[in-house]
């Protein structure tokens, strides 16, 4: 039995339809459901994290308290980060973010964080932070941050102008979960 091109088009724009019409409202109740609480940048830092050569991770680490040092910055062009949490029991002094589970985008008050990938990407002599669509990895990305310069192991990352670090809260309740904030 032969099934027909039309009829192959036509049940490909019907699940796409059903896909979109399901998704769609779970966007906007967690944009609802999630609102956010403005922070003490100073309590927080993103680092461009090596993985290999020319791949890095976006690492995102949080002073919780003033206990011990969670990082150390040396002023360099690029800034270089040396992560301290990793020599001791860094439970309740520092927060860790290193993947979405951890952190999203945030922007003009909507919870962006299905329909954005965050990655951090080499351009000419820095890297970059940028948010990218996910339906549509062609479109241009949005850019959220900087290192200025290259170095070998951990860089902090700049934040662009209009970028902010906040937490996610549910009703009342602050969560660890860090968005990347623009209110533009």
């Amino acid at each position: 039995m032969l099934i027909s091109s039309n009829k192959i088009k036509h049940s490909l724009l019907t699940l796409t339809a059903v896909l979109i019409s399901t998704i769609s409202p779970w966007n906007s109740a967690n944009s609802a459901t999630f609102g956010q609480k403005e922070v003490e940048q100073s309590n927080f830092i993103a680092v461009a994290m090596p993985l290999n050569v020319d791949r890095y991770q976006l690492l995102i680490l949080e002073q919780i308290s003033n206990q011990e040092a969670c990082w150390i910055e040396h002023d360099n062009r690029p800034t270089q980060v040396e992560p301290l949490l990793l020599n001791f029991d860094f439970t309740g002094i520092c927060g860790r973010s290193t993947d979405t589970n951890g952190y999203s985008i945030r922007k003009s008050g909507e919870d962006l964080g299905l329909q954005y990938n965050i990655d951090i990407v080499k351009e000419r002599d820095e890297l970059l932070l940028l948010a990218t669509p996910v339906p549509n990895p062609d479109a241009t990305p949005m850019l959220i941050g900087r290192t200025n310069g290259i170095t070998d192991g951990f860089v902090k990352i700049n934040l662009e102008p209009g970028w902010r670090f906040t937490k996610r809260t549910y009703k009342d309740k602050t969560l660890g979960h860090i968005y990347l904030t623009n209110d533009n």
